[in-house]
């Protein structure tokens, strides 16, 4: 099966006759990870909580094969299973979830952080994990043939970065959750991993990436470049293969090399 889009063109059908759902499709990682697994052979439901943003997504993605979108709270229950029901209603099934959903603010030193944003980072960063994570398991435990799942964390959930304690602590939640599903769920044969993302090219990381990073002038990796979401993509489409079946509870570190380096001090910014 060959895809055209944007100039190039990928031949492939590892996940043909897979259905995808992937949360935080409306933009940024989701976008990519929907355009992945399309390109790949699966049918992909992309949600997102703005309307907008997943029209211009199946817009985008519609000639690479069968994509639908639903708006959803993942931070809502009920919300989340009525997604997961349209997905099986419009689909006939559902063997892959791709958690990729996520805020990000990096403006409030832990002394600042108010209660109201810690609970609303958590709620959508790793209870709505555990929702989407919930209620696709359920469906595929009783298709009987297993699944794949995989989330999207970050490096932040191995280290932290200034500023932001709320979104470090959701992001470890969500690796240790991830852990936690892949033991419980491996019965089923459905496997669990987690990817933890570098630095990538997005709406969300956009007002943190200055032109010195993305021209490579300011080096902030091994291979100097931010990573473009079909990195994070490709790497989802390896975990949702079947030929990935023996890999599960792990966290892939997707970020250029940045965790295999040391800081220098200059890089060190403690006012």
């Amino acid at each position: 099966m060959t895809y055209e889009i944007e100039g190039y063109t990928r031949v492939s059908v590892r996940l043909q006759g897979k259905v995808a759902l992937v949360t935080g499709g409306g933009r940024g990682i989701g976008r990519g990870v929907a355009q992945s697994l399309l390109e790949a052979g699966a049918r992909v439901e992309v949600a997102s909580r703005t309307e907008a943003d997943l029209d211009e997504t199946v817009e985008q993605l519609s000639p690479l094969g069968e994509i639908a979108a639903r708006a959803c709270d993942v931070s809502n229950g009920a919300s989340v299973r009525a997604l997961v029901a349209d997905v099986v209603a419009r689909f006939g099934s559902l063997d892959v979830l791709v958690c990729s959903h996520g805020i990000y603010d990096a403006e409030h030193p832990f002394l600042e952080l108010a209660e109201e944003d810690w609970d609303r980072t958590i709620a959508v960063n790793l209870k709505g994990t555990f929702l989407c994570g919930q209620a696709a398991a359920r469906v595929m435990v009783e298709q009987g043939r297993g699944g794949r799942i995989v989330n999207i964390s970050s490096i932040n959930s191995l280290a932290a970065e200034p500023g932001c304690s709320d979104y470090n602590a959701s992001k470890g939640g969500v690796n240790a959750l991830t852990r936690s599903m892949a033991f419980d769920l491996g019965s089923h044969g459905i496997t669990v991993n987690v990817v933890a993302p570098g630095w990538v090219r997005s709406p969300m990381s956009a007002p943190y990436l200055s032109e010195e990073i993305l021209t490579g002038r300011q080096v902030m990796n091994i291979v100097r470049r931010v990573g473009e979401p079909e990195d994070i993509g490709t790497t989802v489409v390896w975990l949702a293969d079947p030929g990935s079946s023996y890999v599960t509870g792990a966290t892939i570190v997707v970020d250029g090399g940045q965790s295999a380096m040391l800081p220098m001090p200059v890089d060190i910014d403690l006012e």
